[in-house]
């Protein structure tokens, strides 16, 4: 069934004022914790010599969540991009504690405080895992995007490879088996399924409505062989299951901009609005289109499509204290993808890079080197009243 609320016919809106940066934390691309070795599997690049002995590089931030403390929980990704060279990249939740540095202090800095590793030792995966001798989850496994937490504490996960939902409980453990929505299977599949979605295009987004409820994964690209539109699909976190019957009936459906190629991220602010986060694929000085856009479930175009308004152009930042040190007052984050948001308040958003280490460099006046993970507050004009 398709779940097209009533509409509301509106104009396009007008461009957003700039947005302003208020806060901003760097992370060194050069970040290792402790474990097994990784990066056996690809190329050196960038003036990195993998493998790296014993450790794993802390990256590919792909989703955040707000402790409400200043300290924010983010989700790694499969690790160095795709499932055949990322099987010793063991998956996991980061808690960091970014000290902004704004205009009236602080280091830029941010610090690792915790890791929470992804594990199935109960092998709920229906194919099986590459660490069989202690089920930790590695890249080759899943393609973590997107994650939101229960009012219980668990924790619900976007992922690509099938695409599917994950339930972890707190420590990181999955809960059961993954949610998948008929008809929808990614070329990456682990099963083998005919492929209804490229690579790299599941769930790449998913918004949760307060109270937690309901979920709203977001494909990063259109089905093989449809319309070109990005489907939102509704999951009943309470009962398991989606309200779609099928992955051609979306819920909801959302059109990107022309040179745009994906979606970073989606969230909800109220039980039908929220923002999501659309790229380019280009990077640096090749980088046209990384932009934030107000979306409301009650909005849509004539077309039945979401209807946007720019919220920022993240190419076109206001820096007037110059918080990244760089001697200009324009800031611009130019990152390949840019995967991470979160909504501090009315008036101000929480940004970071998935830095795709060590991949890169979208930071040109580095040289050839891996990005460092980049997080950024910007303040915005009032979301609401």
């Amino acid at each position: 069934m398709r779940l097209w609320p009533c509409f509301l016919l509106l104009p396009l809106a007008m461009a957003a004022h700039a947005a302003t940066l208020v806060g901003f934390a760097e992370l060194a691309a050069d970040t290792f914790v402790p474990g097994p070795t990784s990066g056996r599997y690809i190329e050196p690049v960038n003036g990195r010599q993998p493998p790296f002995t014993d450790k794993q590089p802390v990256q590919g931030f792909s989703a955040l969540l707000s402790e409400g403390n200043g300290s924010y929980l983010a989700l790694s990704d499969n690790g160095f991009g795709q499932r055949n060279n990322s099987a010793d990249y063991l998956l996991c939740m980061y808690l960091v504690q970014p000290d902004f540095r704004t205009a009236d202090g602080g280091s830029g800095t941010i610090q690792i405080n915790s890791i929470t590793q992804l594990s199935d030792p109960d092998h709920h995966l229906p194919y099986q895992a590459t660490r069989e001798n202690d089920r930790l989850l590695t890249g080759a496994d899943l393609d973590p995007e997107s994650f939101q937490r229960a009012a219980d504490g668990s924790i619900w996960i976007g992922e690509e490879f099938n695409p599917s939902l994950l339930h972890f409980d707190g420590v990181g453990k999955l809960l059961a088996a993954p949610y998948r929505l008929a008809g929808l299977a990614s070329e990456d599949n682990p099963r083998g399924e005919t492929a209804t979605l490229p690579r790299s295009r599941g769930f790449e987004g998913m918004a949760q409505a307060p109270g937690g409820k309901w979920l709203y994964p977001m494909l990063e690209g259109s089905l093989i062989g449809a319309e070109a539109a990005l489907n939102i699909y509704t999951f009943d976190s309470e009962s398991g299951r989606f309200v779609n019957d099928e992955a051609s009936e979306p819920s909801y459906r959302y059109r990107l901009d022309a040179g745009a190629t994906a979606i970073g991220d989606f969230t909800l602010y109220s039980e039908s609005a929220g923002l999501v986060v659309e790229r380019d694929s280009g990077q640096g000085s090749k980088a046209r289109l990384k932009k934030v856009y107000k979306v409301d479930f009650q909005k849509l175009d004539g077309d039945g499509f979401l209807l946007k308004t720019l919220v920022a152009d993240l190419l076109k930042i206001e820096d007037p204290d110059d918080l990244n040190r760089d001697g200009n007052t324009l800031f611009t984050f130019p990152f390949w993808t840019i995967e991470g948001l979160v909504v501090v308040n009315r008036s101000t958003l929480a940004i970071v890079n998935d830095n795709n280490y060590p991949y890169g460099p979208a930071r040109e006046d580095r040289g050839a080197e891996p990005d460092n993970t980049e997080f950024i507050l910007i303040d915005i004009e009032p979301l609401w009243e």
